[in-house]
């Protein structure tokens, strides 16, 4: 029997791996969790609420953050946001998962940057509808993809403050 081209994809992904061939068959299986996008498209945007990651199946994402222009308090500024792209993610990532855990507003905003973007978008409501073996497993692979997150940020800290440094010697 030949298997599913999603689940082969998924099988090689580090988020999957503690999953047994059946649960990740299960989720595969699950209506309605794969959409798609062009390029352009947005798939998340910032101030939205949201309880659900997406995986990244094919094609791109761009994660952009709005900036807006300092204004003093009493003011308001006709001048549009910066948008700028904190990261750019590939086949396998994994974006959403703050929003999905803390059921707080999205900060930030996911695009589809290539011509075709297929994304898993699994919902609280999808994780919940499991039995509680693979929520425990959904629960362990967020943490270590927010703890994986969090020593990414601090490195790129560390390394801004020694950059930082030098130019002001």
């Amino acid at each position: 029997m030949e298997k599913h081209p999603i689940l082969e994809f998924i099988e090689r992904l580090p988020f999957f791996q503690e999953f047994s061939d059946e649960e990740k068959s299960k989720l595969v299986k699950t209506k309605g969790i794969f959409e798609k996008y062009k390029s352009g498209d947005i798939i998340i945007s910032e101030g939205d609420t949201g309880a659900a990651l997406f995986v990244v199946l094919t094609g791109s994402i761009c994660i952009v953050k709005s900036a807006h222009a300092s204004v003093k308090d009493g003011h308001i500024s006709l001048q549009e946001p910066e948008k700028i792209t904190i990261a750019e993610l590939k086949a396998g990532s994994i974006f959403g998962e703050v929003s999905l855990i803390s059921a707080r507003p999205r900060n930030t905003s996911a695009l589809a940057d290539s011509a075709q973007v297929v994304v898993m978008k699994i919902s609280k409501e999808v994780i919940e509808s499991f039995n509680l073996s693979i929520q425990k497993k959904f629960q362990t692979q967020l943490i270590q993809v927010l703890v994986q997150r969090l020593d990414d940020m601090n490195t790129k800290y560390i390394n801004l403050k020694a950059a930082t440094s030098k130019e002001q010697k």
